[in-house]
């Protein structure tokens, strides 16, 4: 299930001005501040995130609070599902491995000689 979520900014003063544009994605801290811990189930729910930013901007958080309550709601209720009886009992079955045959048989007769 994808999220709509607005692109986060990042802020940065060049020259003495400060310029604010948009970022790859949200930073980790900010992920961790709103209760989404887990990188990888953010990714899958359309949420961006850069690896290599590490800053904090409260207008982020604002952005992805909206968006964590429903993802931490959708993880509650998937989790409350029953697990179906094919996930319960998954039986290996066993497969029979055929002996590796050789290319050419003749090389592997020993030659007789007279």
């Amino acid at each position: 299930m994808k999220t709509q979520v607005q692109e986060p900014i990042i802020r940065r003063w060049n020259r003495g001005m400060q310029i604010v544009r948009a970022a790859r994605g949200y930073s980790k801290a900010e992920l961790g501040e709103v209760g989404l811990s887990d990188v990888r189930s953010a990714r899958n729910h359309g949420i961006p995130v850069d690896p290599l930013r590490s800053t904090i901007y409260p207008e982020n958080v604002d952005q992805l609070r909206g968006v964590a309550k429903t993802i931490i709601v959708s993880r509650k209720i998937d989790s409350r599902k029953p697990k179906t009886e094919r996930q319960v009992s998954k039986k290996k079955t066993e497969v029979k491995r055929k002996r590796p045959t050789t290319k050419n048989k003749k090389s592997t007769r020993k030659k007789t000689s007279e």
